[in-house]
């Protein structure tokens, strides 16, 4: 419903049979204006205040989308940069990841080469102790020949030898034994040789293992960091995905309030009483005992129906009550504001609960009808405007 624009109130303006424009009565009989002047000036006020501070029904609503979209737009800028951030996140976690296999890779080629390092040094040590075993059995067999040659060479040379046999036999003892002295000399150096060529090798293997074992310590520790930086963006991509859902629900919840508003926005659309030209509802069902005639004699800027007792009077159409008040001459009036500068009067009610600012339904009722004189009896005088101008309610009424 639009909004309703401010009223502008003239003397005869509710209803305007007041005025006779062709028909001049006696002066006896015409219609008194001035004991009506006051409470039409009130209701002027009255009815000005109340379009000054009606909302635009429709205009609110459309506002309401508005800021809605606004916030839709901004949700949906957010869910964005919430996806960005999480494809950066998964981008960052896949170099991750592939610097984690990498030095597990790393580790378990490590691991195989210090298992060999630690192998050839057990190995170089068992080969190390057996050559050592091999030279002290040597340096044995050195010293039990120095046992055996040195007793004749003490004899020899404290008795020397008494015939050519004797020297020939210490002759070649001596020779034996020193050959035999070479021989085990000989070997004592190949094993000093052979085992400092070992320690050597142990010494290099030892230098080896142990740059192994460093770098293992090394890549587990970068390895374990790699890890925790892992654990750290899995946390941050799952409170970004909390937060997307979150973000989510709320664009379907606002999604859902958008089309509840156009949904509204559609029913006032559908409400216009513009479109309703010969479609309104009946304020009540009886005799017409007076047409509408503008500019007959006497004048009706409206239509008069003779009516049961009790009848209800109903809303023609959809719309806001403004006015529910008594008026010299008129009883109770109740006065709906339809928007598009629509009003409707319903006058000589006998009672009307509906509050003003009630906003009223078709076909809604507003009160009973009442003594209404041109019936002389129970009726209802019935009134339709636009832009302060009487119009035809017969031409807007159902027909029938």
């Amino acid at each position: 419903m639009s909004a309703m624009p401010p009223v502008r109130l003239s003397v005869g303006f509710w209803p305007l049979d007041l005025r006779r424009k062709k028909h001049h009565p006696s002066p006896m009989n015409r219609p008194s204006i001035r004991p009506v002047l006051p409470l039409l000036a009130t209701l002027v006020i009255f009815l000005v205040a109340l379009a000054v501070s009606a909302t635009c029904g429709l205009a609110s609503l459309e506002e309401e989308v508005a800021a809605k979209n606004r916030q839709l737009a901004e949700k949906k800028k957010a869910i964005q940069s919430l996806t960005d951030k999480e494809r950066s996140l998964h981008k960052d976690l896949a170099k991750l990841e592939s610097s984690v296999k990498q030095a597990a890779l790393s580790l378990d080629k490590l691991e195989d080469e210090l298992a060999l390092l630690k192998k050839d040094q057990a190995e170089g040590a068992a080969r190390l102790d057996a050559l050592l075993a091999e030279r002290e059995k040597t340096t044995g067999r050195l010293n039990e020949l120095m046992q055996s040659l040195w007793p004749i060479y003490l004899t020899a040379k404290e008795e020397g030898f008494a015939s050519a046999e004797q020297w020939a036999e210490a002759n070649r003892r001596e020779e034996w034994l020193t050959s035999l002295y070479q021989e085990a000399q000989t070997l004592r150096e190949d094993i000093e040789r052979q085992s400092q060529i070992v320690a050597d090798q142990q010494s290099v293997l030892d230098q080896n293992a142990a740059q192994a074992e460093a770098k293992l310590d090394k890549i587990k520790a970068s390895r374990s960091e790699l890890e925790k930086k892992k654990t750290q963006y899995e946390r941050q991509i799952a409170q970004v995905r909390i937060k997307k859902k979150e973000s989510e629900k709320e664009i379907q919840g606002l999604m859902n309030s958008i089309a509840g508003l156009r949904h509204k926005i559609s029913l006032q659309s559908s409400k216009k009483i513009s479109k309703l030209q010969g479609k309104l509802a009946w304020p009540a069902k009886g005799k017409r005992v007076a047409s509408f005639a503008p500019d007959g004699n006497p004048a009706s800027n409206g239509i008069g129906l003779s009516l049961p007792a009790g009848t209800p009077v109903r809303s023609v159409s959809w719309g806001k009550v403004v006015h529910n008040d008594q008026l010299r001459g008129f009883g109770q009036v109740v006065i709906v504001f339809h928007g598009e500068d629509y009003y409707s009067l319903y006058a000589f009610l006998s009672d009307a609960p509906v509050p003003v600012g009630r906003e009223v339904e078709r076909g809604e009722q507003l009160g009973v009808c009442g003594f209404y004189p041109a019936a002389k009896g129970e009726g209802l005088y019935f009134e339709l405007r636009h832009r302060q101008k009487v119009v035809n309610p017969l031409k807007w009424l159902q027909s029938g």
